[in-house]
């Protein structure tokens, strides 16, 4: 786990800000005063060069979000989903278990529910979310390929609660201050109505539920203390038949929890923040892969942050130590069937449906990989955001870890460096280069990681080049990438088909991603808000001497959204979702790896989203919210079976969530 981010550095204000004060290193994030459930903005803070910062008024309205600003990652480039619904991405080319999700710097597995659920955490507690690219902030380590960071709102100094009844579930939060000092939230959600979608779409069976609480004590005007615990339960299958019979293929059944206590201290004076934290978890997953694997999980953090150069600069460092104790029980045989040794496919994908399989036929040493063993890693961090005038800085960094599991142990230090270059008052130039390194990692599913450090460990050269620039109320941007990991480990990226053996786990690649990204979003007028994005890329996997895309290598990710305000409270949105297929070649014994295999037909979505917003007294609101995501109804391809020369396509759903929803708060 990595540790807890420390305080956030200013970076130079945006062209077309407002006038502000000389550039100080240390700068507030402060909550613009709205009523309970108006959208929150952030005022004074941006996010380190090179990742993108979203609040909650950039996608409450976005359709296909559920109002949930994770989810409002899917949008941005470099991003491709798994499939629909699945919480999973590969993000510049890096696979899922490269990715790491975190609240308040603490680590979770994933951040939203399978389907369509919401996020784990409520949107009501969230002020903004953070998508770093690659290099990240040194704080945040031990991944080899991306980070998604989301930051909590300040507690409120009034009572305040936001809920919503919707056609799946039902939820909400409610906060205030139980005197001057102490400070409470609760909340939770439930997919109450799992079992009315599951007969809606007999294909799919899908629930989760999730809760929250926090206790926050001023200990003195410059200190706090926070306990803050957390927790969520996710279930996803896809339901087929075979020779007439029904068949179950669970693609998640898992839950995880966090305790957190934290402590917090901010000198006004010197303009000093210490943070330390120390969390507890429990990660557990069912039925995929294994009978069943849980993990302990104990992580200690501290982090101090200090204005140095006569507040020129902002000195930043901390130190870390994690340690993970696994207990696995595996399968006792096989029973989802032996590899699939499909024929070379010498013809295009076809296009039929096909039944449910078991989502990995696995060999009998596949429980090797994951053993019950303690894991224990050490880590140290420092970097430095330098300013170098009002409109630019530079920020180099230097990350060290220490990996221990199954007796072997690994060393990784991983130097990085970003800068933000200003040309006039309209465009910013971002270069950033670093490395990254991480353990062989699998899909980020709670519990359910590889033992030991077999094949030593990935590491990632990242680094890109970008440009922003504003025209009036519109945002710009563009940057070139290239990202490539020595030793990468990704099973599902390397090939196709369900022949998930050990040897599929262990045999390491070359990934190489390189590609265009563009994206831009602001007001078209006073009542249109956009958001576009555009990926080209080409993602590739060596092994030997062959060189083969990856099996998620999509060439065009593309994604357009328009939000309307039709007055009198009524707000109204679209969202276009398209991206080309993936490679259709199955990873089967004695198959030749092919350079430019046949690939799946493109995808298209469509979200919409109406709304309806009543005031009811000076800070009460309630709402009506129609939410449909996949309103095509387009089932999509996660998969490929081949035999006998012939590659099927394996779809999965459609998964369609009509979200009709009650909202209401104070």
């Amino acid at each position: 786990m990595a540790p807890a981010p420390g305080a956030a550095p200013a970076e130079p204000p945006a062209a077309g800000a407002a006038p502000a004060e000389p550039p100080a290193p240390v700068v507030p994030v402060e909550a613009a005063a709205a009523p309970a459930g108006i959208e929150v903005t952030v005022e004074g803070n941006r996010a380190p060069p090179g990742s993108v910062s979203l609040t909650r008024r950039d996608v409450r309205e976005l359709p296909g979000a559920l109002g949930d600003a994770y989810r409002a990652i899917e949008i941005q480039p470099g991003v491709t989903s798994i499939a629909s619904g699945m919480p999973y991405y590969y993000i510049r080319g890096a696979p899922p278990g490269n990715i790491g999700y975190f609240f308040n710097g603490i680590q979770v597995p994933l951040l939203f529910h399978v389907g369509a659920g919401p996020s784990v955490i409520p949107a009501a507690m969230v002020q903004r979310v953070e998508m770093h690219l690659g290099p990240y902030p040194a704080d945040i380590g031990r991944l080899a390929g991306a980070a998604i960071e989301a930051e909590s709102a300040p507690p409120s100094d009034v009572w305040r609660g936001e809920g919503s009844l919707r056609f799946i579930d039902l939820g909400g939060v409610v906060e205030g201050p139980m005197d001057k000092d102490t400070h409470v939230l609760v909340g939770g959600r439930y997919a109450a109505g799992a079992a009315l979608t599951s007969a809606l779409v007999p294909s799919v069976d899908v629930g989760y539920a999730d809760y929250q609480g926090r206790m926050t004590y001023r200990l003195g005007p410059e200190e706090r203390f926070t306990v803050f615990a957390f927790g969520a339960y996710d279930y996803l299958a896809s339901i087929g038949k075979e020779d007439g019979a029904e068949v179950t293929d669970v693609l998640l059944d898992s839950d995880f929890h966090r305790l957190d206590l934290r402590y917090d201290r901010d000198e006004a004076a010197s303009g000093a923040r210490v943070s330390s934290a120390l969390t507890l978890g429990l990660d557990r997953s069912r039925g995929v892969g294994v009978e069943s694997a849980e993990a302990l999980k104990l992580n200690a953090r501290i982090s101090l942050a200090r204005p140095i150069l006569k507040g020129r600069a902002l000195l930043r460092l901390g130190v870390d130590a994690a340690v993970d104790r696994y207990d696995v029980t595996p399968r006792s045989s096989t029973s989802d069937g032996a590899p699939d040794d499909g024929a070379p496919d010498d013809g295009a994908a076809g296009e039929e449906d096909t039944p449910a399989e078991g989502p990995a036929q696995l060999d009998e040493s596949f429980p090797e990989l994951f053993r019950s063993r303690l894991d224990l890693a050490l880590g140290a961090w420092a970097d430095a955001l330098i300013v170098l005038d009002e409109r630019s800085s530079i920020t180099p960094g230097v990350r060290v870890d220490h990996y221990t599991s199954l007796g072997k142990s690994a060393l990784a230090v991983d130097p990085r460096i970003v800068g933000r270059f200003g040309i006039g008052d309209h465009v910013r130039l971002i270069p950033a280069f670093g490395v990254a390194s991480q353990l062989p990692g699998l899909a980020p599913l709670p519990a359910l990681q590889i033992g030991g450090i077999p094949g030593g460990l990935q590491r990632s050269l990242q680094s890109s080049f970008g440009v922003e620039a504003d025209v009036g109320p519109v945002n710009f941007s563009a940057s070139v990438f290239r990202q490539v990991t020595f030793g990468l480990s990704d099973p599902i990226g390397t090939g196709r088909g369900t022949n998930l053996n050990t040897e599929r786990f262990l045999t390491r690649s070359l990934g190489d991603t390189y590609g265009l990204e563009l994206g831009a979003r602001g007001a078209l007028r006073r009542d249109m808000f956009f958001l576009a994005s555009y990926t080209l890329s080409r993602s590739t996997r060596t092994r030997g001497k062959a060189t083969i895309p990856s099996a998620y290598d999509r060439t065009h990710v593309a994604h357009l959204a328009l939000l309307y305000d039709l007055g009198r409270g009524w707000r109204a949105g679209i969202r276009h979702v398209f991206y080309t297929g993936f490679p259709a070649d199955e990873a089967a014994p004695g198959r030749s790896p092919r350079e430019h295999p046949d690939r799946i037909q493109p995808f298209y979505r469509l979200d919409m989203r109406l709304s309806k917003r009543w005031a009811l007294g000076a800070r009460g609101y309630l709402g009506l919210v129609f939410d449909v995501q996949n309103a095509t109804l387009a089932k999509e391809v996660f998969d490929v079976s081949c035999d006998g020369g012939r590659c099927t396509p394996r779809k999965l759903g459609p998964i369609t969530m009509p979200g009709l929803a009650i909202e209401g708060g104070f």
